[in-house]
């Protein structure tokens, strides 16, 4: 087949790879040869400011003709459209611009060389290991390697004259882009939005929160200890909590549950061993959640790892909540290793040496059973933080920022994208056309990293 340098050809090319993380393989000779071409066509490329050892640079490729996008005959055949005006339609929806956009990055140090493609992994070259006879993708590869070099050195062109920058910066589509929204102007055009995030939060609860927050409800210098703990003491701290969100507190019976089972029918089950009916490693025996001596014997039991006893609302991985008991004595005895406290200063920490509670649960369907858990606590006198609360009160009272993030990066723990000026972002979304309709001129858009030429970075 004789591949053209349009939008389509490279998606019908990508395609062939599954687009998931490539370990180091060995490649035949003519993918490392095409490989050298690549690598050598982005040269006078600096590398990424976060890596000596990557570049990246933007393609813009045509979408071509029709003719480029598909033969006519073969969608209508498969009943996909009815018409040539659907067909055209077809064709205008999966490619509405004259140009698509591509990230192209390449990766190269002494023992490997890697290529993606609009976040596509498309190689992972081993140098260290003899060229393979053979491989199953190689045409395909050596077609995709070869337009990429086509591009590429269009780029390079823009770059050298200096328009590269600018173009990218004025044109490069909006679901490339990453920016910040605040949330007020998303619920000014979504109240539907602003009332999720308060379902289930009753009033007093929200005013004893603000209350809590104004005084730094995530700084634990600020509250007091407790000297000693007991499971039993954890268990009661957490059925506090379920009983604050409203949770079932009793048994098929109609009887309320014993505080571990109370535990266990909420918690991710994984309790490493305090209950003795959870799961998992460590599972064990249980311990006896009335005694001090006990608590203290698992809680600093450095094997007990590899369980989740914290996740005291279970969820996925951003989703849950976490009910952390907090100890001084690792980060103070860490802090004394470092040299950060001498002797006498880690002597005197001791005197103030306790447990507290951590409440964590920053996703926005789980804040208010967080928010809730951590009220509960504080009403019953127990020395508690929340972890971003300050960040979690601006959620609620639509005062932060959501990060918008390209397409195809999945909205979630893209906290690294956004420099740190722009506070606690605990939301990412996508934006679409409608969305760049109703608050579009309300987004600010972070400026693309600018690329530069490596044979001028010292001028």
């Amino acid at each position: 087949m004789e591949w053209k340098l349009v939008a389509p050809d490279i998606d019908r090319l990508l395609g062939c790879f599954n687009g998931g993380y490539k370990n180091p393989a060995a490649q035949t000779r003519k993918v490392l040869g095409a490989l050298d071409h690549l690598i050598e066509e982005l040269a006078d490329l600096a590398p990424l400011a976060t890596s000596n050892e990557a570049k990246s640079i933007w393609l813009k490729v045509p979408r071509g003709s029709l003719d480029d996008f598909d033969s006519y005959e073969d969608p209508l055949g498969e009943g996909e459209v009815g018409s040539r005006e659907e067909f055209i339609a077809l064709w205008e929806s999966e490619y509405p611009d004259s140009y698509k956009w591509y990230e192209l990055v390449i990766m190269k140090s002494e023992r490997c060389r890697a290529v993606s493609v609009g976040r596509v992994s498309v190689v992972c070259a081993d140098l260290g290991r003899e060229p393979a006879e053979g491989d199953w993708h190689e045409e395909h590869l050596l077609a995709l390697l070869e337009m990429l070099v086509r591009a590429a050195s269009e780029s390079m062109d823009a770059l050298r004259s200096g328009t590269y920058n600018e173009t990218v910066a004025n044109e490069l589509p909006y679901f490339h882009r990453i920016g910040v929204v605040s949330r007020g102007d998303v619920w000014a055009c979504e109240p539907e939005s602003r009332a999720a995030h308060f379902d289930g939060m009753d009033s007093d609860t929200f005013e004893a929160f603000c209350s809590y927050a104004s005084s730094d409800a995530e700084d634990a210098s600020k509250i007091n200890r407790l000297p000693s703990m007991t499971g039993n003491d954890f268990l009661a701290a957490c059925a506090l909590g379920y009983e604050a969100c409203g949770y079932n507190l009793c048994g098929k019976g109609g009887k309320r549950l014993p505080l571990d089972d109370l535990y266990l029918c909420y918690a991710d089950g994984r309790d490493e061993g305090l209950t003795g009916k959870g799961m998992g490693l460590h599972s064990g025996p249980g311990v006896d959640l009335s005694s001090s001596d006990a608590w203290e014997e698992w809680y600093f039991n450095r094997n007990r790892i590899g369980g989740h006893p914290w996740e005291v609302c279970r969820g996925g991985n951003s989703t849950h909540v976490s009910l952390f008991v907090c100890h001084d004595g690792p980060e103070t005895e860490f802090r004394h290793r470092l040299g950060e406290l001498s002797d006498a200063e880690f002597q005197e920490s001791k005197k103030l040496w306790g447990y507290y509670y951590a409440v964590a649960g920053k996703a926005w369907s789980r804040s208010v059973e967080a928010v809730g858990f951590y009220v509960a606590l504080k009403c019953a006198g127990l020395p508690a933080v929340l972890c971003d609360a300050r960040a979690v009160l601006a959620r609620f009272k639509g005062e932060d920022l959501i990060g918008v993030v390209p397409h195809d990066v999945i909205p979630a723990y893209c906290e690294s994208m956004f420099p740190k000026r722009l506070g606690t972002i605990l939301d990412f979304m996508h934006v679409y056309d409608e969305d760049m309709a109703n608050f579009g001129d309300k987004i600010e858009w972070l400026p693309e990293p600018a690329a530069r030429l490596a044979s001028r970075a010292m001028e």
